[in-house]
């Protein structure tokens, strides 16, 4: 879970960063979200190729475990706010509170994550959700490639940079 939590945290770092190195202002979050979203979905929609019937059973599914997925998102943002201040700063009682929601947060995804496969499981074969499964994978695969070789950034270590 740890692992999801960092992996997680990688793929938005892109996205925190608010001017490119030549100093332009970069979208949006909002902005980089909807295009984030948009990218993925094309993504899916052409690794899938679903009939008309599968993508209007699909998609109406996926929507809504997308939404949960990002309000669960945001209460782990809204949990680790303190910590920005530094570790340090903050009290013993804080920092249980802190990992005791990211632990409930973890627990809130997993069950996310079995309902939408339960989901899943009603409507399409076992190889139609691994195709699924390996898209989503694929995609934030070819993601964090595209980040490196743009800033060459996620490869080095802490002492390079």
């Amino acid at each position: 879970m740890i692992k999801k939590f960092f992996l997680t945290l990688l793929l938005l770092v892109p996205f925190l960063i608010s001017y490119s190195q030549d100093g332009k202002q970069q979208p949006s979050w909002d902005q980089r979200k909807r295009q984030f979203k948009s990218e993925k979905i094309a993504y899916i929609t052409t690794e899938m190729n679903f009939t008309v019937e599968e993508a209007q059973k699909f998609w109406p599914i996926y929507n809504k475990y997308d939404e949960i997925l990002d309000q669960i998102g945001e209460k782990r943002r809204k949990n680790f706010a303190p910590k920005r201040a530094g570790i340090d700063s903050l009290t013993e009682s804080q920092c249980a509170s802190i990992l005791d929601m990211s632990f409930l947060l973890d627990n809130e995804e997993l069950v996310a994550k079995q309902n939408f496969y339960k989901e899943l499981k009603a409507i399409f074969s076992y190889k139609q959700i691994m195709r699924y499964y390996h898209a989503e994978y694929e995609f934030r695969r070819r993601l964090i490639s595209d980040k490196q070789n743009v800033n060459g950034s996620f490869g080095k270590s802490y002492k390079e940079n």
